[in-house]
């Protein structure tokens, strides 16, 4: 039985000045993923120093903190080769707390 006082929907988070925190949805830390990676691009590799990147999601899943958000990544246009991916860790309040290339594109553009 779930006591008034256990109940995690009728919790509220509040900063330390008394603010209420206001979360993000799923889509929002998907969003947030391709815009961070789009303006601050990961180290992909020497080849990709200086191209346009695009990026696409390739998984999205969510536990009790955090959004972890997959990317595919590749040069944007015609590309050959196998994509890269980088992983995104945002937090429900919307921020970024860790990024990591998981794997660099390969091939030709």
């Amino acid at each position: 039985m779930v006591e008034d006082g256990d109940n995690k929907e009728d919790q509220f988070d509040f900063t330390a000045d008394g603010e209420a925190l206001s979360y993000i949805s799923p889509a929002q830390a998907r969003l947030a993923a391709m815009q961070t990676a789009r303006e601050t691009p990961g180290n992909y590799g020497r080849g990709f120093n200086g191209i346009l990147m695009a990026f696409e999601v390739v998984e999205s899943s969510e536990d009790e903190d955090y959004y972890i958000v997959t990317l595919g990544i590749r040069p944007q246009g015609a590309f050959s080769g196998k994509p890269g991916q980088e992983q995104f860790f945002i937090s429900k309040e919307g921020i970024v707390s860790h990024r990591q290339v998981l794997d660099v594109p390969t091939g030709a553009g």
